[in-house]
């Protein structure tokens, strides 16, 4: 199998972990890798007797639910391409996907029924339909998923797979016309989170701090306090106190795709302190250089095998071939080298494990990138809950209960969050949380701001991107309220380029608005059937055109507006996103979306869709007045439309294109 394939990574941790150790938790339920692979090989079996294999493509809609992931995993077993569904689409949407991706099996759950059944004779390409429901409900001509499961053989199928092949195609969310199928291959997804794990580790402290205190800004103790080394070397060498005056240097560098910087490791003030780089040469006694894994997706596939005695065996002759290359050293006394081997190939006597929750639909890719980093680079136990509809009040008791370390959620669900906590008499033990994840559109800086407050050891990893890019292009920490940039996402992703160009693709100084566009390992391999959209998007360079305007600002990247929603109104441009920030701020106002209208004088002009609180009363007039003297004249909307409600995508996105064919044409 090739190394990159996901489901090997699942295998080795299902085959060392032990036998108990969770893989997911899916609200009270308690799913070990032992069962959940069990279940993953033996529906990989049934799809093989129905003829899927390596090329396929087949499609399946559920909630964030273990048959997501049994699914997927499943699908890929085989070398087939999984193509994830939009739980909320309807049967023309439906339709649309099933024979654009040429799936030949759709599974999905009974919820959906009622819409496939309007388009069963519309999509001829489809042999098999797979019920996820009770069996005495499954239509007729339908298989059921759990009897075809149960039915099946618990036996790995191997398939010969590279890095290179599609690993699985995600349609686009469709806010401005028809999803487009991103085509993303194992490397990809694999190089992206590489590219991510580095960049997050080149955000802790210089080595050069290394007798210092242990933090010397907020930002730095949130991300000392919670930080956990990517080996568990350093945790287990300095279990014995002996060794607490001694530094660990490791190094892991990659022969190809993004290094993970060298890291120096040390006991300061009773806590482990994690710094970037290494000391000056004889400097300090007792230093292990390492260099275990061509790139960390290799370390991920070696970690798991120090759980169990005959993984230890394993690793142990890796081990050896790594020191007869000479690419593991140790340096320094007899009993600090043995006690830095014994490290190497066991685990911390009470080990800590991750405990990560994503609310955010797994069809959406950064969902999915989010559930493939905690698994494999990280050991995570993945944390879904089983309510289908968002609740404030569910996540937050999830987070007190399993005391959860990371936690996903898109802006609208985090401004959910601090709307409940800041109206509830209920008191949340919040202080397990350390990463604050969110993504998929701009989240304010007040949100930020306030998230780090009720989040006492928590950073917020502002994660932006595009499906195409794998996901992530740009990423920015913020553990400090004092230093939160609004519209900031910090910096391009290492190994990645960047550059911002102007309508004719030249590059534009820095500081001035332009096209943001990446070039690297993570760009897509394309739109599925569509060589067009393809060559359009990712130019003669390699380099991918987002759609996002934006500027560089001190080596950081700051986010305008989607190009395609720029509004010319007389020649000039305005950025909608200006507009509705402005609007926004009103505590009457519980949400706006600035569109562009015809208008035959001035090409557009400006108007703002408002939906009003509940209870709150507000008039055309108000809203105007909102941004008199804030903004130029031209930004200023010249109609106002309310609306009960508008158009959302299951990531909270606004569907533009919706609200524009709603509210968009010239008042009479």
């Amino acid at each position: 199998m090739a190394l990159g394939k996901f489901l090997e990574a699942v295998n080795i941790k299902a085959k060392y972990y032990p036998k108990d150790r969770l893989a997911v938790i899916f609200g009270d339920e308690y799913i070990t890798w032992k069962q959940l692979m069990a279940r993953i090989n033996k529906l990989a079996n049934a799809l093989k007797k129905l003829g899927i294999k390596k090329g396929d493509k087949v499609s399946f809609l559920f909630y964030n639910s273990p048959q997501f992931l049994e699914s997927n995993l499943a699908i890929q077993e085989l070398g087939a391409i999984p193509v994830p569904m939009n739980y909320r689409y309807v049967a023309s949407e439906m339709e649309f996907l099933l024979n654009n991706s040429d799936a030949k099996i759709f599974i999905f759950d009974e919820d959906a029924l009622g819409e496939l059944e309007k388009i069963r004779d519309k999509i001829p390409k489809v042999e098999h339909l797979i019920f996820d429901g009770p069996l005495e409900k499954t239509p007729e001509g339908m298989l059921n998923y759990n009897e075809i499961t149960e039915q099946a053989k618990n036996k790995l199928i191997k398939v010969n797979l590279s890095v290179y092949d599609t690993a699985v195609i995600i349609y686009t969310g469709g806010t401005t016309g028809r999803p487009k199928g991103v085509m993303l291959s194992y490397d990809n997804i694999l190089s992206n989170e590489e590219s991510a794990m580095a960049m997050l580790s080149g955000l802790l402290p210089p080595v050069n701090e290394l007798d210092g205190p242990f933090a010397r800004n907020e930002l730095q103790r949130r991300l000392l306090e919670t930080n956990v080394s990517l080996t568990g070397i350093p945790e287990v060498f300095f279990e014995d106190p002996r060794f607490h005056d001694k530094v660990i240097v490791v190094e892991q560098p990659a022969k190809k795709g993004p290094s993970i910087p060298a890291m120096t490791y040390a006991i300061r003030e009773g806590k482990l302190k994690s710094l970037v780089g290494k000391p000056p040469e004889g400097k300090y006694h007792g230093l292990v250089h390492m260099a275990v894994a061509d790139q960390a997706r290799d370390l991920a596939n070696l970690r798991p095998l120090t759980y169990s005695r005959w993984g230890r065996i394993k690793f142990r002759f890796k081990m050896l071939k790594l020191l007869l290359q000479k690419r593991i050293r140790f340096e320094g006394e007899p009993e600090v080298k043995n006690a830095l081997k014994r490290a190497v190939q066991n685990r911390p006597e009470e080990e800590e494990i991750n405990k990560t929750i994503m609310v955010p639909p797994l069809f959406h890719l950064a969902s999915y990138a989010v559930f493939l980093i905690s698994w494999m680079f990280q050991g995570s136990i993945v944390v879904f809950t089983k309510s289908k509809r968002f609740s404030p009040e569910e996540i937050l008791e999830m987070i007190e209960r399993e005391k959860l370390k990371q936690i996903f959620l898109v802006p609208t669900m985090w401004k959910r969050v601090l709307n409940y906590l800041e109206k509830t008499d209920r008191k949340f033990d919040l202080s397990s949380i350390s990463i604050m994840l969110t993504g998929a559109a701009v989240l304010k800086g007040k949100y930020k701001q306030k998230l780090l407050e009720y989040f006492p050891n928590g950073v917020v990893v502002d994660a932006f991107g595009q499906s195409e890019m794998a996901p992530v292009a740009a990423m920015r920490i913020d553990g400090d309220p004092n230093e939160v940039k609004d519209r900031c996402v910090g910096k391009i992703l290492e190994g990645l380029d960047i550059k911002v160009v102007d309508e004719k693709n030249n590059p534009v100084p820095e500081g001035q608005i332009g096209e943001l566009c990446y070039r690297g390992a993570s760009v897509m391999q394309g739109y599925y059937k569509d060589e067009e959209k393809t060559s359009a998007t990712i130019d003669s360079d390699g380099f991918l055109h987002s759609g996002d305007l934006g500027y560089i600002k001190d080596g950081e990247i700051y986010i305008v507006e989607r190009k395609k929603e720029c509004i010319n109104t007389g020649g000039e441009k305005v950025f909608p996103l200006e507009v509705e920030e402005i609007i926004a701020e009103d505590p009457r106002v519980e949400q706006v979306a600035v569109i562009g209208v015809p208008d035959e004088e001035w090409g557009e002009t400006v108007r703002a869709v408002v939906v009003p609180k509940k209870g709150r009363s507000i008039s055309e007039t108000d809203i105007i007045k909102l941004v008199e003297g804030k903004i130029a004249g031209y930004k200023k909307p010249r109609s106002v439309v309310f609306a009960n409600e508008f158009p959302m995508s299951p990531v909270g996105k606004i569907l533009r294109q919706k609200i524009r064919d709603q509210y968009g044409k010239p008042l009479k």
